[in-house]
């Protein structure tokens, strides 16, 4: 009797252990249910993922009064064909700082009022740059038939981009200026001075954060 109860508890013990195990694994496997999604690991911290949907932001359109006036020097190079703007430089007052102008051009010449076409930037301590390109409806025109005369300019820019505060800016502006040439001669240069007025309505696309 002693040798069959001796047995007994010698195999109890590790039934008993063999019981909690398989209790713990059976709990760990249906007994504690996890999240769609999760995963978890008996023994181990169970971690819930949440699926989670951000907030979109907008995007709306703000439109900015654009102004500057600038004087400065245009250079002028001369050909049998036409006339080259070969640098415009001018400072002055515009929107946002934009306080400084450069640019090139050209035209024909072939008559007392001509178009031409050309490319510039604005340009301020506050980093705003916006670039412009004449329109085929801008004109310089003569005051007289032959040099030395007043010119006066005037035509519509599209704005290509811009940086800083105008950063992705979009638009036209108009714009009005004046010089007087001293020569029309094929092969002559000359450095003129002149005003330059620009004024039109920018459209800038702002990204407003989701609430």
């Amino acid at each position: 009797m002693e040798n069959r109860a001796n047995a007994r508890r010698s195999i109890g013990a590790p039934v008993r252990t063999l019981i909690v195990v398989g209790t713990i694994g059976l709990l760990a496997t249906i007994g504690m249910s996890s999240p769609s999604g999760a995963v978890s690991t008996p023994g181990a911290p169970t971690h819930v993922v949440v699926a989670s949907h951000a907030a979109k932001s907008t995007t709306k359109i703000v439109h900015v009064a654009f102004k500057g006036s600038y004087t400065g020097t245009i250079g002028l190079l001369w050909s049998s064909t036409g006339v080259q703007a070969t640098a415009v430089r001018g400072t002055g007052t515009g929107t946002d700082g934009a306080n400084a102008m450069s640019g090139s051009g050209s035209g024909s010449a072939a008559s007392t009022c001509d178009p031409f076409s050309g490319a510039g930037a604005l340009a301020g301590p506050s980093g705003l740059k916006l670039r412009v390109v004449s329109s085929s409806k801008t004109q310089a025109c003569a005051v007289n038939s032959a040099a030395p005369s007043p010119v006066t300019v005037k035509g519509v820019a599209t704005v290509l981009s811009g940086t800083g505060k105008f950063k992705g800016a979009t638009g036209t502006l108009s714009f009005s200026g004046s010089f007087s040439i001293q020569s029309t001669t094929a092969g002559s240069s000359e450095s003129d001075s002149f005003s330059a007025t620009l004024t039109g309505t920018l459209s800038i696309k702002e990204v407003v954060p989701a609430k």
